[in-house]
């Protein structure tokens, strides 16, 4: 069996007796790429960044000061962050942002009908991107012929995020406001129920003076009448007295709750901070011509002499053999 020599040498012969068509190949794989590039259209990238703030800090411990605050951190941890991840890659907030952005007037496509929206989902996730850095920030990107629409859809899309991760919060908020009000009610009913039977009560037996046992700190003055019955109607009113007191107390406690979580809702309170916002961009996404032509003439270049190179060894295989 003979063996085949093909080293160092010879190759470097090959490439110099074919550096000619080398050339060649380069130079027309540099000028495909550049006019490939000259007539693809143009798209472009438009981005904003932003931080997930602590949503403790919006909490009502936190706001009124029930709870040391030196222990709650300004910035979201990584449950905070893929949360907003997980809104992100959701339909509802996908929905919402094609929507604000009159998607079926940009693409011109009719959002009503099951193949229109689903077209225009598509697009949205095709050119929609987000992650998440090493700095604990959220990077929001979306890619666009047209610069401005570029701009919009990604400043749309960190505000339904600031949104949509409020609301998560907010919205068990305002079920607890709205239970806890529905007990202020209650209350009111009950509370209105018992002083109309103390009224009665002390009209009748004609005792007006304070005789709840339930109030502290509080000098009791000193009961007159009498008859049958009074003793009876004393021991009544202090019953009913201190029910009513202690649904008073009840009551106001409730109300100081609900102012708090009143303003735990309000939308000052914000979930995410934009430390950069979106401008139409102005250089279009991808590789620039230059570092296109570069790619192109090593892509070309490589292929061309790995050509060559086979087919001199295939020739030089042939020759022996035969």
């Amino acid at each position: 069996m003979t063996n085949i020599s093909f080293d160092l040498v010879d190759i470097i012969r090959t490439i110099q007796k074919q550096k000619r068509f080398i050339i060649i190949i380069t130079l027309a794989g540099m000028a495909l790429a550049g006019a490939g590039l000259m007539v693809k259209k143009k798209k472009y990238k438009a981005e904003a960044r932003f931080l997930v703030n602590n949503p403790l800090y919006g909490d009502r411990n936190t706001l009124f000061r029930a709870r040391d605050t030196r222990y709650v951190d300004y910035f979201g941890g990584d449950d905070d962050l893929d949360k907003i991840m997980a809104f992100a890659a959701s339909d509802t907030v996908r929905n919402r942002i094609i929507r604000n952005c009159q998607f079926q007037t940009v693409y011109k496509k009719d959002i009503n009908t099951r193949k229109g929206y689903a077209e225009l989902m598509s697009i949205f996730k095709k050119n929609f991107n987000i992650k998440r850095t090493e700095y604990k920030d959220v990077e929001v990107s979306y890619t666009d012929y047209d610069p401005q629409t570029a701009a919009n859809v990604a400043n749309m899309s960190v505000k339904v995020l600031e949104e949509t991760y409020r609301n998560y919060y907010t919205h068990i908020k305002n079920d607890i406001y709205k239970s806890i009000n529905d007990q202020v009610i209650k209350l009111d009913s009950s509370i209105a129920a018992l002083t109309d039977t103390l009224s009665i009560m002390r009209d009748q037996y004609g005792i007006y003076s304070i005789i709840s046992p339930s109030r502290q700190n509080v000098l009791v003055s000193e009961l007159k009448g009498g008859g049958k019955g009074y003793g009876r109607a004393i021991e009544e009113l202090q019953n009913i007295e201190s029910i009513k007191d202690q649904l008073v107390a009840d009551r106001a406690h409730y109300i100081s709750a609900l102012n708090e979580f009143y303003a735990t809702t309000n939308s000052a309170l914000e979930f995410v901070k934009v430390i950069t916002r979106a401008l139409p961009p102005i250089n279009p996404a991808g590789l620039s011509m230059t570092m296109t032509l570069i790619a192109a003439a090593l892509l070309s270049f490589f292929f061309a002499t790995l050509y060559v190179l086979l087919m001199a060894y295939y020739r030089k295989l042939n020759a022996i053999e035969r």
